[in-house]
């Protein structure tokens, strides 16, 4: 039997904005996240239980929500990878370690390396490709002995239109905040 989940009510400046599921009972629990425009990851099962999913905490353990981004650095994808690929090409492997060294000479020893795709192929690769990208540039701070922390964002944060190659191009990027 299907029936539309009510999955969660987002509340943004005393207007409720409905996200709905179309679901398949089968006797399971249904589960479905959102992000509030604060940045909170929240998550809600069945209805029922609801609770915070952000993985950024203070000290005391509360979560940390919309936390200031310090974008250090940020390489086009065409500068780094050829085209739908996650190997660093050699000039890239030697501007991230000069890159890196700088940045820790002048003391910051964590990044978050984000990585970003364009709308072309599905979101699954998109999100897979980012992914290994981002590890690949974490992979070299890594080598010099920096901490990192490797998000992957795929198609869902493009900073221009994919309608046109350059801003297809502009998408597929890889950013790195200092921490």
């Amino acid at each position: 039997m299907k029936y539309l989940f009510w999955a969660a009510l987002i509340s943004l400046g005393g207007m409720l904005s409905p996200f709905a599921a179309q679901a398949e009972d089968t006797g399971s629990y249904l589960a479905a996240i959102w992000v509030d425009p604060d940045g909170c990851e929240h998550w809600v099962l069945d209805l029922g239980t609801e609770g915070m999913m952000s993985p950024h905490l203070d000290r005391d353990g509360k979560p940390i929500c919309g936390r200031p981004t310090n974008i250090c650095m940020e390489f086009p994808g065409d500068v780094l990878f050829d085209t739908g690929k996650a190997e660093l090409t050699q000039d890239a492997i030697d501007r991230l370690k000069s890159y890196f060294a700088k940045e820790m000479a002048d003391g910051t020893t964590a990044f978050i390396i984000n990585g970003h795709t364009d709308s072309r192929g599905s979101a699954l690769y998109n999100f897979d490709l980012a992914r290994a990208r981002a590890q690949a540039v974490a992979g070299i701070a890594q080598q010099l002995g920096a901490m990192t922390q490797v998000e992957s964002f795929g198609e869902m944060r493009p900073v221009a239109s994919n309608d046109t190659e350059d801003g297809r191009r502009r998408n597929r990027r890889v950013e790195i905040i200092c921490e």
